[in-house]
């Protein structure tokens, strides 16, 4: 029995030493763009003339769908549904009205990324690849 044991815990001494040597080597390059924020009131930004009405505040990127406020550190996916918006996003009457937003004399500095998720998943997604 203390063979046994002996054994084991040898066994796990060698592989907790082998796991703990385990590392990681390298370099890795993030690039990061920002799409054009335009300023619809104080502390509330929109991304100009973008597919969806997706707003700036507060360090976060929102948009509303479905009759709830989704929240994400991108503006271009990894929606999460929160139940309190920052109070000055919530203000926004109709939040649908800001879709392709331009306001006057508005000039593109950059085009921002197309929306890579929908935030709302209901189902599976069909596709359809006919012609």
């Amino acid at each position: 029995m203390r063979t046994i044991l002996s054994t084991l815990l040898l066994s796990g001494a060698l592989l907790g030493g082998c796991l703990a040597d385990a590392r990681y080597s390298g370099t890795a390059t993030v690039e990061a763009s920002t799409p054009d924020l335009v300023t619809v009131e104080p502390g509330v930004q929109v991304i100009a003339d973008y597919d969806y009405p997706v707003f700036y505040s507060g360090g976060a990127y929102w948009r509303y769908d479905d009759d709830g406020w989704y929240s994400s550190n991108v503006y271009t996916g990894g929606w999460r549904y929160t139940e309190r918006p920052p109070e000055v996003v919530a203000r926004i009457s109709i939040p649908q009205t800001y879709v392709h937003y331009r306001p006057s004399g508005y000039v593109a500095h950059r085009r921002a990324a197309p929306q890579r998720e929908h935030p709302v998943r209901r189902g599976p997604t069909v596709r359809d690849h006919r012609r």
